[in-house]
């Protein structure tokens, strides 16, 4: 049986093929297209998927849609009668495209793929649950989907129990644990549904100073739910995330982009970063407490926090932890191909997700031809005396482009498609980040070590 799901629209659209169970490939749109965050139909994943799969659509026995648009559209229209009249410019530039695509995904879907076949729907948390703990190694889990909106809930607490997922509450929009950082990434001069992962890597540089003046955007419970005040917000109705009750609380306008980064950014980026780290560790304890379950598994944007997770991890009640790589929307697509051929049609799990190398791979002789294209200077080595050769280049302080195997997927690097360099020089650090990412310098890396 094959099942292909679809994310797209709104950031990070990507494919996944499923065939009894098993993954047989994933991959971002844009991976292909080499627009970041592509929100656009995933034509080329969808045929990198197919083709892995040696298939056409016509041999797909369902394709599945991440969300349910139907509902979405209920709560835009809903958040834009409810703040009338200052949501209207907002209102007027979104719905040309909902009345022209986003309310018909049947159609595009049966146009693009020229597919005549079944088509499900699932909602969005049930697509990010489903993608953290149907590929997981545990039989049963407690699960927490965490990001800035679906159709409304923006954050869910669930139960995992062998095929069947139950998601027993949630919180909903506008109250919104991604919304409430994106809204800082904004005011830190940073793209929003894009850059939230530097304000994660500029929070280090910074003092929480300012959690108190965080505090009083978001009242926190104990059990980990919370109510924003909008009154320090515009993403509900408006083109920016803050309004001037923001700025005025954090001591200035947000900042221009490309500007100087002052310490009192670097505060703020600290800040936001262990409220955000608060919040997580008790819908943590709080999700121990009602499920008893000993295992967690996470997905949403805000599971990309890598920092949030590791407190998760070591502070938390939970013996182990699965967190999927594409814990944003692309891994909806797989989420939602797992939780049709499990959950909807009730078929045993099959597989676990033990690595993220879904993507396409090349051929030696596909390489060659694409070197000799470019007219680009190459020779061959065997395996050992390749990795001898490019491990004496990193000793001389080479930085080194490795290319090997499938694609990762998701929006980590994991040794597919890696820049590499030397850790020990701290030299490097601005060698990759300025002269070869040509990206700020705070920005971090992982490191790799040996078990």
């Amino acid at each position: 049986m094959n099942i292909l799901g679809i994310s797209c629209f709104y950031h990070d659209s990507a494919a996944c093929l499923i065939r009894d169970g098993h993954v047989v490939a994933a991959a971002s749109e844009e991976r292909f297209t080499r627009k970041k965050h592509d929100e656009g139909f995933p034509h080329q994943a969808i045929q990198y998927c197919l083709q892995a799969g040696g298939i056409q659509a016509r041999d797909l026995d369902y394709v599945g849609f991440y969300d349910k648009p139907i509902l979405k559209f209920e709560r835009l229209i809903s958040t834009y009668l409810s703040t009338f009249p200052r949501g209207l410019t907002s209102y007027s530039k979104a719905m040309p495209v909902w009345l022209k695509e986003k309310l018909w995904i049947p159609s595009l879907i049966r146009k693009e793929l020229d597919y005549k076949g079944k088509i499900l729907f699932t909602e969005h948390h049930m697509s990010h649950a489903a993608s953290a703990f149907l590929v997981s190694p545990f039989k049963e889990a407690a699960i927490l989907t965490v990001d800035g909106v679906g159709e409304w809930a923006t954050a869910s607490y669930g139960v995992g129990r062998d095929r069947q997922i139950d998601l027993f509450k949630e919180i909903r929009f506008p109250h919104s644990l991604g919304l409430l950082y994106s809204a800082f990434t904004y005011y830190l001069g940073f793209k929003v549904n894009s850059a939230e992962y530097k304000v994660m890597g500029l929070a280090p540089y910074g003092e929480p100073k300012y959690v108190d003046q965080v505090k009083q955007l978001i009242d926190i419970k104990e059990d980990g739910s919370f109510e924003m005040d909008m009154s320090y917000f515009s993403y509900h109705y408006g083109l920016r995330m803050v309004n001037g009750n923001f700025s005025k609380l954090f001591g200035g306008p947000p900042r221009e982009a490309e500007s100087k980064l002052e310490q009192r950014h670097k505060d703020i980026a600290a800040s936001v970063q262990r409220v955000t780290e608060e919040v997580m560790l008790k819908m943590a304890g709080y999700l121990h407490r009602e499920t008893g379950m000993e295992n967690l598994c996470l997905a949403g944007g805000v599971a990309l926090n890598c920092v949030a997770n590791g407190r998760v991890l070591r502070e938390g009640p939970f013996k182990d932890l699965f967190i999927q790589p594409a814990a944003g929307d692309a891994g909806g697509a797989l989420g939602l191909a797992a939780y049709i051929y499990h959950s909807v049609l009730d078929n045993p799990r099959v597989d676990t997700m033990e690595h993220a190398y879904m993507g396409p791979e090349y051929s030696e002789g596909e390489i060659e031809a694409l070197l000799k294209q470019h007219a680009a200077p190459a020779k061959r080595l065997e395996r050992d005396d390749l990795v001898r050769e490019v491990a004496a280049l990193i000793d001389g302080q080479t930085v080194i482009g490795w290319f090997q195997g499938r694609m990762e997927f998701g929006p980590r690097a994991l040794g597919s498609r890696s820049i590499l360099a030397d850790a020990r020089n701290p030299k490097n650090k601005d060698v990759v980040n300025l002269k070869i990412k040509f990206r700020e310098s705070f920005r971090p890396f992982a490191p790799t070590v040996l078990e």
